[in-house]
């Protein structure tokens, strides 16, 4: 901005617009909290969820029958499956009727008590009644055959029926999905295993060769007046997701409202950008975002070391949290979760593309950049942190996880020349949740 602009503006004025731009963001934020997404829309992101875990309980239940080929002896690896099993079954997630039956033909499998999950009337109800304590075949069209737990109904069906072939071919193929899961199981534990000694060889040493404050260095050089831009450019975007974009995608027909979306967030990130330019300088702008041409191939390994350090002590502190806490996990599910299956293109944009991008420049840019002038990096990262995390709408139990990438994050802006190891790193973890999520729902 020029002399003759800035002599020209009213500092009173100024001050009002984005004191009213900063509320008009956290009347929204609060008004978000306290509003749910459609019962219909919850239940049917529940229901899938919990299609896909009843369905890998059934490779558990097939576990003592394949425990020697893993060198385990089979009561032990009956009572793995049935502690895998209760966990999911006990939980809220699978309290409604379809899944308590579910775990019934689970337990049935095992031959265990399953009581406790035949109380509910219900269609399913009494067709587990006629094949698990009557002990008479069903009719071929039946719902039990079509839910998660389908192949082990089946089998007991065959069984029933004396196809002792139709039975063993079943039986086998059960085993062979069985062996599968148990492998993969095994592969991503060693694969976490591997993610956090890569992670700790990182921060040992990173600390051993006590690296530069880059970034703190880069802001030594702006103007007072470039701080107070960065502040502003915080407030448009806080304004900006929680307010105006929620209002004006709701003038959009349903059926393009995740197109208005994903334009509206891209629009945004632009119109922040010029605006933090405008007020300040482009060569500011430059040392927000940092010297990505700098060894780029580099600086995205640094952000996948980085990634390897912070992600999974933040997985770990969440499932923690999860287990404390009461309520339902699936209504902690971030909103961008009920448009995945019918738009997930658009959607894995916004969340791998667009979102990491935003959050890296306004977060770990412009708010952490502002804190660093007053602030030391063992003061502003933890604040960072906490309001990133606040200001995602996953629940209390994600609290934890969230604040420690969002610490994190701003360590990597820190100690680097760049936003790159930050938004790479922020990718990744967004891009694997979208992926893992999606898997699920098919």
């Amino acid at each position: 901005m020029d002399d003759q602009e800035k002599q020209s503006e009213s500092p009173l004025l100024r001050n009002l617009s984005f004191a009213v731009l900063f509320l008009a963001g956290v009347v929204s934020l609060w008004q978000r909290a306290e509003h749910r997404p459609p019962e219909e829309a919850v239940e049917r992101f529940r229901s899938q969820q919990m299609e896909f875990f009843l369905k890998l309980q059934v490779s558990y239940a097939l576990l003592p029958e394949i425990a020697a080929e893993f060198g385990q002896e089979t009561e032990e690896a009956k009572k793995s499956a049935l502690q895998s099993i209760k966990q999911i079954c006990d939980s809220e997630a699978a309290a409604n009727a379809r899944d308590q039956v579910q775990c019934a033909v689970l337990m049935a499998h095992l031959n265990e008590d399953f009581e406790k999950y035949t109380v509910r009337t219900s269609a399913l109800q009494d067709e587990f009644q006629t094949l698990y304590v009557e002990n008479q075949p069903l009719d071929s069209e039946a719902e039990l055959f079509q839910t998660g737990v389908g192949d082990l109904v089946r089998l007991k069906q065959y069984e029933l029926q004396g196809k002792d072939e139709r039975a063993q071919e079943l039986r086998e193929r059960l085993k062979e999905y069985a062996r599968e899961a148990y492998g993969l199981q095994i592969l991503f534990g060693l694969g976490m295993l591997g993610v956090l000694t890569l992670g700790l060889i990182f921060v040992i040493a990173a600390v051993r060769k006590k690296p530069v404050q880059q970034y703190g260095i880069a802001l030594l050089s702006l103007h007072p007046g470039d701080f107070r831009a960065l502040l502003e450019g915080t407030i448009l975007a806080f304004f900006g997701i929680t307010a105006l974009l929620p209002v004006l995608s709701g003038l959009v027909p349903a059926d393009f409202r995740i197109y208005g979306v994903v334009g509206g967030h891209f629009l945004l990130l632009l119109g922040i950008l010029y605006y933090v330019m405008r007020q300040s300088s482009p060569d500011t702008l430059q040392k927000v975002i940092g010297d990505w041409h700098y060894r780029p191939a580099h600086q995205l390994f640094i952000g996948f070391l980085g990634w390897c350090a912070i992600v999974p002590v933040g997985i770990i502190s969440a499932v923690a949290m999860i287990e404390r806490t009461a309520g339902d996990p699936m209504e902690q599910a971030h909103p961008i979760a009920f448009i995945l299956q019918d738009h997930f293109v658009l959607a894995f944009i916004l969340a791998v593309v667009l979102a990491p991008l935003m959050e890296e420049i306004v977060f770990r840019g412009f708010l952490y950049g502002y804190l660093r002038r007053y602030f030391s990096i063992l003061a502003a990262a933890p604040i960072t942190g906490f309001v990133f995390a606040i200001l995602h709408p996953q629940g209390v139990a994600a609290l934890p996880y969230l604040f420690m990438l969002g610490t994190g994050l701003c360590l990597l802006r820190e100690y680097n020349r760049s936003l790159i190891p930050a938004v790479f790193a922020h990718m990744v973890t967004n891009g694997l949740v979208m992926i893992a999520s999606y898997s699920m729902l098919h």
